[in-house]
């Protein structure tokens, strides 16, 4: 609002906040004040910087832009899904065998301190580190897996048990004896 009194009594911010209706006057002079609205920016531009930098921050990390909440208008397939995640699970199957080391290294020293021994590491050159599935299976993955575990078994009987299965899928049945 421009155009009012400066000598005026100023208004009453929370009264002009929640009231539906405001009057103004004519000053002594006889002037109106002129009303205005500021006209609403568009929020196109900062929305395109973001996707832009989400679109950077997907491909460095492997992500997609579903993945960051950037929803396309054209959905990909499940398949072209999983492709992109391809390379994030490689990147965690790698941190993985990482970690894996440390934590039997923080292992080997935690034994020596306990025991106060000096254990030789040739005691632990066979710990391998069990880890869950990087992505739980899908139901179409699922299926794959068991008719692949049923020609398994075909050819060599017994190779895939129920931990087996577990160690790959992540999925635990249940135990009928």
């Amino acid at each position: 609002m421009v155009g009012t009194d400066p000598d005026r009594e100023p208004l009453d911010k929370w009264k002009a906040t929640i009231s539906s209706m405001l009057v103004f006057d004519k000053d002594d002079v006889g002037d109106r004040p002129t009303l205005g609205q500021f006209s609403q920016p568009s929020m196109s531009p900062f929305t395109e910087q973001l996707r832009t930098a989400a679109a950077g921050f997907a491909g460095e990390t492997g992500l997609t832009l579903d993945d960051l909440g950037f929803v396309s208008d054209n959905p990909s397939s499940s398949e072209a899904i999983k492709a992109s995640h391809e390379t994030l699970r490689v990147m965690a199957k790698k941190a993985q065998r990482c970690f894996g080391s440390g934590f039997l290294n923080v292992g080997f020293v935690a034994a020596c301190l306990r025991d106060d021994f000096p254990y030789t590491r040739s005691q632990f050159y066979l710990t391998t580190p069990k880890w869950a599935p990087v992505f739980e299976p899908d139901a179409s993955t699922l299926s794959l897996m068991g008719d692949g575990a049923i020609k398994v078994n075909t050819a060599i009987p017994g190779y895939f048990d129920g931990e087996a299965f577990y160690d790959l899928t992540g999925i635990k049945g249940t135990d009928n004896g």
